[in-house]
């Protein structure tokens, strides 16, 4: 697995970990209440000269639910538990310096029945070793 699905993985484990009403998942919300991530638009911030470098991923967080307050606490607490922590996940190469808001959840549609979508951003910074 690579260093960025790793700690994307790492994130997923700690947002389960808060039990919220569905267990987060990869790719498209599916027809029922859920959460959803996927990177998004990002960039390396620093390459060092042993080629270690300092990515910055964000990481797009989708919601579905029916109930509009019960998806905005959700996406809310994500947001404020992840960006509050001292301490983060790390793996074989790599280890999450911090995690920080991006974008505030935000409504972006509601469906034929009547399921509200919100969107949010977090922005992970991943410290990326070098192999050799």
């Amino acid at each position: 697995m690579s260093k960025i699905n790793a700690a994307i993985d790492s994130v997923m484990d700690l947002i389960d970990a808060m039990g919220n009403f569905a267990a987060i998942t990869r790719g498209a919300l599916g027809t029922d209440n859920g959460l959803t991530c996927e990177i998004a638009p990002s960039n390396t911030a620093d390459v060092y000269l042993d080629k270690n470098s300092l990515e910055t991923i964000t990481l797009a967080l989708n919601g579905k639910h029916k109930d509009l307050q019960v998806l905005s606490d959700t996406l809310n607490n994500i947001l404020d538990t992840l960006s509050r922590r001292t301490s983060y996940p790390s793996g074989e190469g790599w280890e999450i310096v911090d995690i920080t808001k991006g974008i505030l959840p935000r409504v972006i549609g509601r469906e034929q029945n009547n399921a509200w979508l919100m969107a949010a951003d977090l922005v992970i910074k991943l410290y990326r070793k070098d192999d050799e």
